[in-house]
């Protein structure tokens, strides 16, 4: 069960948009795509919103392609995205959708130590480096941190 109140909802909004942090709003099944939506619609939230669509949480929707396509068509129009992949090999369809939409892909130790053939991995770099891949099969580049703040509409960045 997600515990999601409006009121609680809000409360968090509000604390988010005075410190002026984009907020990322982690739908992890249909009902949660849908409020989001809601939030924009009602005004509860302004701008655009930052879907992170987290699929493959137990109980949630599991990673797969044909889901991602689901939440995508039930989002808000216009609203930017992104998928969570959790789990072990079978994120890989999920992470291959995204990247055939043009979409930033994300990935790292806090979602997954599988590589999609389901080789443990011990960093992040193997993880990012699947990622990689995925997008160029897709057909695309990848951009660094620096290039894609100003697209979210953050401050960018100095480089380490």
């Amino acid at each position: 069960m997600f515990d999601n109140p409006s009121a609680k909802v809000k409360d968090f909004i509000d604390a988010m948009l005075e410190t002026g942090m984009l907020p990322a709003l982690k739908c992890f099944d249909v009902s949660i795509v849908r409020w989001v939506k809601m939030y924009r619609l009602t005004g509860m939230y302004h701008r655009l919103p930052k879907d992170k669509l987290v699929m493959g949480v137990a109980l949630g929707v599991p990673a797969e392609a044909d889901l991602l396509l689901v939440l995508l068509r039930l989002k808000l129009r216009g609203a930017f995205w992104q998928t969570a992949a959790i789990g072990r090999t079978e994120i890989g369809s999920a992470h291959r959708c995204t990247a055939e939409r043009v979409n930033p892909l994300r990935s790292g130790l806090e979602d997954t130590f599988y590589l999609s053939g389901g080789s443990k991995v011990a960093s992040n770099v193997p993880l990012i480096g699947q990622l990689v891949r995925y997008a160029r099969q897709a057909g695309h580049e990848v951009i660094l941190p620096q290039e894609f703040q100003p697209i979210l509409g953050l401050a960018v960045l100095p480089a380490d």
